[in-house]
């Protein structure tokens, strides 16, 4: 299990809380917009724990799509998944819409398909990282 003191851990961890959400939320809107919001944070801090590994720094920002056009001008390689990538504004819209605006619903197939596009991310992160 990664350390919570770095921030791919703080990403493990987040990704663990959007997992037993979408796994008990049975229908329930606000389960579901947690487990997005959850799902969003795991794949930004995964995201800044790969700038910050090669040395790059970065804005404070929960826009996907900048934190990759960061990587991607600095040359980081951020072993994104096309899925990954074309849903970055998806995952940035998840950070704020799903906690602060009244009657938003994130989809469960989205949130399905998303929790298996960042759960194969984050082990093929940690499994570059060993």
């Amino acid at each position: 299990m990664a350390s919570a003191r770095t921030l791919y851990g703080k990403a493990a961890a987040n990704f663990r809380s959007a997992k037993l959400l979408l796994d008990h939320a049975n229908g329930d809107e606000e389960q579901l917009n947690l487990a997005g919001y959850h799902l969003q944070q795991a794949l930004e801090l995964t995201l800044k724990y790969l700038l910050e590994q090669d040395g790059v720094e970065y804005p404070k920002t929960h826009d996907i799509d900048q934190l990759i056009r960061i990587g991607n001008e600095r040359g980081v390689d951020l072993r994104l998944s096309e899925y990954l990538t074309d849903h970055a504004e998806m995952f940035s819209m998840w950070e704020a819409r799903s906690r602060y605006v009244l009657d938003y619903a994130i989809e469960a197939r989205k949130l399905e398909r998303a929790l298996s596009e960042v759960d194969d991310y984050l082990a093929a992160i940690a499994e570059a990282a060993s």
